[in-house]
């Protein structure tokens, strides 16, 4: 049995905390409506923040890519794993308190996330580009006519904070169940810099790898929360 509903103590907190870095263009759009008084179809998505307007990367957007992931993962390994608006098979695990591995550490309906993933805002000023492109005519194979579009995209090697809190789970410096160890193993993707996020995936757009990134670990000791380990994230692989 693989009870998580644990939120009534804190044993151990980690923060990770660094920068990764677009490897290739990356949007994470609006929408398929651009915003009013847009130059384009397809626009980044932006925050004001300090007197400025930027794109930035929201933590659903980061935390939705990581889940999927780690779904893939334990697919290929051969666990169960279920939709996550599947009611009826959050209902079970409620009503059983035996949670899968992935509502273990994402949450679910009716369970809270042992994550934290935060917005991601870029370094200095983000270069936007816009790029044309037009439609596909899937029945033909070729450019459909007078179907054009614009694009917005950041830039490749734009700098992005990175911020992620782990509740309840040891990852660092040891993992201490197999929670601990398939959250190691999605960092570890994040810093090798094979995991996507945004739009236009299918032809390379999003790829993030995670540089300087760190880890620090918290217990509660004597009614205090404690710093007990710290260190980098070290790429595997």
């Amino acid at each position: 049995m693989r009870s998580f509903a644990d939120f009534d103590r804190l044993e151990v907190l980690t923060k990770i905390e660094g920068f990764f870095i677009n490897d290739t263009p990356l949007r994470v759009g609006v929408g398929r409506e651009p915003p009013l008084g847009s130059a384009v179809d397809l626009a980044v998505i932006r925050m004001r923040v300090a007197g400025r307007t930027l794109p930035y990367i929201p933590g659903s957007s980061l935390k939705g890519v990581l889940r999927s992931t780690a779904e893939a993962i334990l697919r290929a390994r051969g666990e169960r794993v279920h939709h996550p608006w599947d009611f009826e098979a959050v209902e079970r695990e409620r009503m059983s308190n035996n949670y899968c591995l992935i509502c273990g550490i994402f949450g679910n309906t009716a369970l809270a996330s042992h994550i934290r993933v935060y917005d991601a805002y870029p370094e200095g000023e983000p270069v936007v580009v816009v790029k044309q492109g037009v439609g596909l005519n899937r029945d033909f194979g070729g450019a459909h006519p007078h179907v054009l579009y614009s694009e917005e995209l950041v830039a490749p090697g734009t700098r992005w904070g990175f911020r992620m809190d782990i509740i309840n789970i040891r990852v660092y410096p040891e993992p201490g169940d197999e929670r601990g160890r398939l959250l190691r193993e999605l960092i570890g993707l994040l810093a090798q810099g094979i995991i996507q996020v945004g739009a236009r995936r299918s032809v390379g757009c999003g790829l993030i790898r995670l540089v300087e990134g760190r880890y620090r670990v918290y217990e509660v000791r004597d009614g205090r929360l404690v710093k007990i380990a710290e260190g980098k994230v070290i790429r595997h692989g």
